[in-house]
């Protein structure tokens, strides 16, 4: 964003222009800019003045080609060189002589590029933040969010798995018929249209029978066999399957069964708590599952609480928010979504996520920047800041979770601008407890 600080930074010389404003909606303005012939020329003299002192042209000593051989060999790379200079020159002083507050980057449209003898004329659309009247804020009506019941107990679910994870595998007897929750042991081909196809070959595979881990319809088929038996079956490859040269095939797989295992689950017992736990017996090892149960549901009911205290807050002041600040920060969540997959997704895969998260999450975007833009609006009312001590604080929990030492924390928080992100964020916990802590609740 254009921070006042910037602004005030810059001081120069400016040249001389013409400046007309259009408000082009109820937050974006465009600026006209008009910089007179002298000025344009006096730039073109700059740099060319500059161009000269380190030019290498063949037949004259560096530095003292004349003015004439220059404009010859760099006159395209000169007025671009104009355009960036007489921009920076007079696009921030039109900025501040409107007393605009600018959020975003401003849009440049320079048309032709600047020519020596005569006017140069642009064009920079910008953004600004949006007046903000404040019409509710306290006593906002929030119906309380109650959790659904899990359909199965969670603290049920968790031994259970972990009964699976420190189960042992056996062999089982001679002549057992798989099933699911078996382990198969067996080779198996693919083909497409009768010819093998890359990837759909494997030796002494183990598949965990029901356990759905690959091709709909394959472990399915995999029921019923006897170690020695083999089986032919089609499968049908799902749209969304990884392997594009696959989606949507039919393919038929060979198999051989070679071996068959079953899982013995350890006993639910006091035993079985002192392996998986610190704890000496299986209700001492319930009753901490149960506490934690208790305090995650508690945390997910205040995080519940925060959300629809937030969306009643912007419900109640509407504004309009910037759309390039919605279409900056969306684009940046987007990205940061992607990275997760390193570079791996198909092509035509990674464009269709990013179509539906560019539809799905716009409007919770939308609603993080007007949170964003309300809370200075609000901290101002309510006399709320957020001091030195609780932003070293915060910078604390931050080297803790990372395990580097404060200091090195603080440094680098201070170089990349960090520590306002850090304060924003504080402001903004602030302002929405108090505003939790003002609403009116009802359980319906």
């Amino acid at each position: 964003m254009l921070g006042r600080a910037r602004l005030d930074a810059v001081r120069y010389a400016a040249p001389a222009m013409e400046l007309s404003v259009e408000e082009t909606g109820p937050v974006e303005r465009k600026l006209k800019i008009e910089i007179p012939t002298t000025d344009v020329d006096r730039a073109f003299d700059q740099v060319f003045k500059q161009f000269g002192k380190s030019a290498h042209i063949k037949g004259f000593r560096k530095g003292k080609a004349p003015r004439s051989v220059i404009e010859k060999y760099y006159s395209d790379q000169a007025r671009g060189e104009v355009l960036e200079r007489l921009v920076r020159e007079t696009l921030f002083k039109a900025i501040e002589e409107q007393d605009l507050d600018v959020l975003g980057e401003p849009r440049l449209d320079p048309g032709e590029r600047p020519q020596q003898g005569s006017v140069f004329v642009y064009v920079a659309a910008v953004e600004i933040r949006p007046e903000i009247e404040l019409k509710s804020t306290k006593g906002l009506k929030v119906v309380r969010p109650v959790l659904p019941e899990p359909e199965k107990d969670p603290i049920d679910a968790h031994l259970e798995q972990l009964r699976e994870q420190h189960a042992q595998i056996l062999d089982t007897e001679d002549g057992t018929t798989s099933a699911r929750g078996h382990l198969a042991v067996l080779d198996y081909e693919g083909f497409l249209d009768g010819e093998p196809f890359e990837g759909g070959k494997a030796e002494e595979a183990q598949i965990d029978i029901g356990a759905g881990r690959t091709i709909p319809g394959f472990e399915d088929n995999l029921v019923g066999l006897v170690v020695g038996d083999e089986r032919e079956f089609q499968v049908t490859f799902p749209d969304d399957y990884p392997a594009e040269h696959l989606t949507g095939k039919e393919a038929t797989f060979k198999v051989k069964l070679h071996g068959l295992k079953r899982r013995e689950l350890p006993e639910l017992d006091d035993e079985f708590a002192k392996d998986v736990s610190e704890h000496e017996t299986l209700a001492e090892f319930r009753a901490e599952m149960q506490t934690r149960v208790d305090e995650g549901r508690a945390q997910d009911e205040k995080r519940q609480l925060r959300e629809a205290v937030v969306d009643a807050l912007v419900a109640a002041n509407p504004f309009p928010v910037p759309p390039t600040l919605i279409e900056m920060q969306l684009s940046n969540r987007i990205q940061r979504a992607m990275q997760q997959f390193g570079g791996q997704l198909p092509e035509e895969q990674a464009r269709e996520m990013i179509g539906t998260w560019t539809e799905e999450w716009r409007p919770q975007v939308e609603r993080d920047l007007s949170l964003a833009l309300l809370v200075p609006e609000i901290a101002k009312e309510q006399e709320l800041e957020v001091s030195p001590e609780e932003i070293d604080a915060r910078l604390a929990e931050i080297a803790a979770q990372q395990g580097k030492p404060l200091a090195e924390v603080r440094k680098a928080s201070r170089e990349d601008g960090m520590i306002h992100a850090v304060a924003g964020g504080l402001l903004e916990e602030k302002v929405v407890e108090l505003l939790v802590s003002e609403a009116t609740l009802s359980d319906a």
